[in-house]
């Protein structure tokens, strides 16, 4: 009897556990069935299948706006990688979690999830940073930085920012302003030229000024000697002003062209009139050959711009002591273009001063072109006229050998009146 109740009470308890187990999962799968519906948005009694086709539509709607969610983070992160300015997000411990394409391009490596240390070796950056995590204030500040081997100028500006959901964030905008720096540079340099070319004139015609003043007496010959210097000084200075005062001018578009059909060989003779007495001055030979080309072009402009190369290649062939003297021009039809050269027999130009032959108040031999009166613009004047021509200039050289100016321009109207 006893083991009836045993098995009967083990009986009635494996039962309870087993509906109470069956009531908790009941309870559980009724609850899940709830979120359903909630999530559908229906009411808890609706058929499955109303239910079901719900919730289809429900999971397609989030799949549609996770989607735009996602377009949207790449169209930002595209325009992010299409600013030229490099742009880094670095959390507050200094790790890295985004840098855009220009920030890459600074970096030692791949910056993502690295430290910031350790992608960038600019001292004053990183102490920019911790003292922008410190103060969590905006820091700006200019830093220089090799890139590539060649420095650039950054103006880098940090900003905290402290997300919705609690985290910081540090943003860094780095502005490169390499290119303020060089034209600042050219500027001071200048100004720097500019004084330097008008105080040489300018001391001389003061001081043999005074001495004419200080000395009513002095012979004439004396007298016609300085007032001579005083004079060629000025016209130096004349000479100067105008070609900056010219340069600038086309430089800046303001100077008018007045294009037409110019025929290069009338304007080649018409130069070799002006610049056969200072040959025969100097001891050079020229020579010319022309053939019939017509360009669309400014005529004036044309004849400065052949008279400078010419007038240049006689004077610095007359520097040579020993050897021929001689200067060659040749015009020729190349294709579509007309074909200037200038050649000379002179000293040649160092390999290194080929590049900035058409700097302003660049020279080779400083001294000697002061002495034979250039005002060390006439270069720069030749590229500009060349430029508003459409065309091209190059120059080659060898030392001792001599030098040639070749000038190529479109023969066909290219360029607007």
């Amino acid at each position: 009897m006893l083991v009836l109740l045993f098995v009967a009470a083990v009986a009635a308890t494996a039962f309870f556990l087993y509906s109470l187990s069956l009531w908790r999962s009941n309870r559980n799968l009724l609850k899940f069935f709830r979120k359903v519906a909630e999530l559908a948005d229906v009411v808890e009694d609706s058929p499955p299948s109303y239910v079901l086709e719900r919730l289809r539509k429900k999971l397609k709607m989030l799949e549609e706006e996770l989607s735009r969610a996602q377009r949207s983070r790449e169209n930002i992160l595209t325009l992010l990688d299409n600013i030229s300015d490099p742009i880094l997000f670095v959390e507050e411990d200094g790790t890295v979690t985004f840098a855009n394409a220009a920030a890459q391009k600074i970096t030692r490596s791949e910056p993502i999830a690295r430290k910031i240390y350790e992608i960038v070796e600019e001292y004053y950056l990183i102490e920019m940073f911790e003292e922008t995590v410190s103060a969590w204030q905006a820091q700006e500040a200019e830093i220089v930085m090799y890139v590539n081997d060649e420095k650039r100028y950054y103006a880098c500006k940090m900003i905290p920012v402290i997300l919705p959901g609690g985290e910081r964030r540090i943003i860094i905008v780095m502005r490169d302003v390499t290119k303020e720096h060089e034209l600042n540079e050219l500027r001071r340099q200048f100004v720097s030229n500019v004084s330097h070319e008008l105080r040489t004139p300018l001391t001389s015609i003061h001081g043999y000024a005074e001495t004419l003043l200080s000395d009513p007496d002095m012979d004439v010959e004396t007298r016609k000697r300085f007032l001579t210097i005083i004079e060629n000084e000025s016209a130096r200075m004349s000479r100067l002003i105008n070609d900056l005062l010219d340069l600038e001018r086309m430089e800046s578009g303001e100077a008018r062209f007045e294009f037409k059909e110019t025929n290069l060989c009338m304007v080649l003779n018409y130069v070799l009139s002006i610049v056969e007495p200072l040959a025969k001055e100097y001891g050079v030979e020229v020579s010319a050959q022309c053939d019939d080309v017509t360009v669309w072009a400014d005529q004036d402009r044309m004849v400065q711009m052949i008279l400078n190369l010419v007038d240049n290649a006689i004077k610095y062939t007359s520097l040579k002591e020993i050897g021929e003297k001689k200067v060659r021009i040749r015009i020729t039809k190349e294709g579509d273009r007309a074909k200037i050269e200038v050649s000379d027999t002179g000293p040649g130009i160092p390999r290194e001063a080929l590049s900035r032959l058409f700097d302003r108040f660049y020279r080779v031999d400083k001294g000697r072109s002061r002495k034979m009166g250039g005002s060390g613009l006439g270069l720069s004047i030749v590229k500009s006229i060349v430029d508003r021509h459409g065309g091209e200039i190059t120059v080659s050289s060898e030392i001792g050998v001599g030098t040639t100016f070749t000038v190529r321009l479109p023969i066909k109207r290219e360029v607007e009146t």
